[in-house]
């Protein structure tokens, strides 16, 4: 009787059940794309193609970068949400595109919580205020009392989004009337602060290091959650008097929903052991990045914590308009 049970399971379990545990097993067996939405020479795109070499040698199979690149990265993380949930196309993604593109931009198509599979963060760096170099402040207070007392008279240069989405909350929280000037990325923005044209910009501190060793700009503080390792004797912007005042850059590595289990278990360690290679992490500080020690779970607590900030700063700041 019980043989005749097995022989009924057998025959009528689908095989599409046996042909996913079969191809989870081998798992790879074929070059994986690693989908980047940034241009190639992109800072970002220097840490995926890091991503993308230690990976390779610890799956021992190819990982090839695809750029997509536009729409502050948003396009790349679409097409990742859309490619079959198979682990052969992962995306390489920032904070901005997936977690405050969605909330700001109404042509975004996707949900990073409901299209895609969190799977590491990789790389992050703290965002840093930077003055022109004529400007007379040094701190933060410096700043907010000079913003003060010369309201709309100070303009700050914002590359993206989160730059700009940052400023705004400082502006609103301290009373303050700094102009915006908008710019198509950070090395832009950064060179009209040097040239003295802006007075500010926000900017990752490994984008600002090599500015503010020639002189040409300096630093105001840092937005961080801890100080620099780059600049360690700059007071992070919480330690100046500025409450909730943290913001900084950061890259993961997310996935199409649906993939199977065994196959999202094998990326994790397979990521997992990438985080903790020393070439991999001498490779990120020669970039002016930091490695983050983060699986699935706390990445995705991350994409949860963080959208719901920045939906809770556009919902206050819209209030304050009206």
């Amino acid at each position: 009787m019980k043989r005749r049970v097995v022989l009924s399971v057998l025959i009528f379990s689908p095989p599409a059940l046996f042909s996913s545990a079969a191809q989870a097993q081998s798992y790879p067996t074929k070059p994986i794309r690693l989908i980047v939405g940034y241009a190639p020479g992109a800072q970002s795109d220097a840490i995926a193609r890091l991503v993308a070499q230690t990976l390779s040698e610890i799956l021992r199979i190819s990982v090839i970068v695809e750029n997509r690149p536009g729409a502050n990265g948003t396009i790349g993380v679409d097409v990742t949400a859309r490619a079959p949930a198979d682990g052969y196309s992962l995306g390489f993604a920032g904070g901005g595109s997936l977690t405050l593109a969605p909330v700001i931009d109404s042509s975004v198509r996707f949900d990073a919580q409901r299209d895609l599979v969190a799977l590491a963060r990789m790389a992050r760096v703290p965002l840093v205020l930077a003055a022109r170099s004529g400007l007379p402040v040094r701190t933060a207070r410096e700043l907010i009392d000079l913003a003060r007392k010369n309201p709309g008279q100070l303009t700050y240069a914002s590359g993206g989004a989160s730059a700009q989405m940052a400023i705004e909350s400082l502006k609103a929280a301290e009373g303050l009337d700094i102009v915006l000037v908008p710019y198509k990325g950070t090395a832009p923005a950064l060179l009209d602060v040097v040239a003295g044209r802006v007075d500010l910009v926000l900017a990752d501190v490994a984008a600002a290091a090599p500015q503010v060793r020639a002189g040409s700009i300096h630093l105001v503080g840092n937005a961080g959650a801890t100080r620099s390792r780059v600049f360690p004797e700059v007071p992070t912007m919480v330690e100046q008097g500025v409450p909730d005042f943290v913001w900084e850059s950061w890259q993961g590595i997310v996935a199409p929903l649906g993939m199977p289990g065994e196959i999202v278990a094998r990326l994790r360690d397979a990521l997992g052991q990438a985080r903790a290679s020393a070439e991999f992490r001498e490779g990120l500080e020669r970039l002016g990045f930091e490695p983050i020690d983060e699986g699935p779970e706390a990445f995705a607590a991350v994409i949860r914590k963080e959208t719901e900030r920045f939906r809770s700063l556009v919902r206050r700041n819209a209030a304050r308009t009206n």
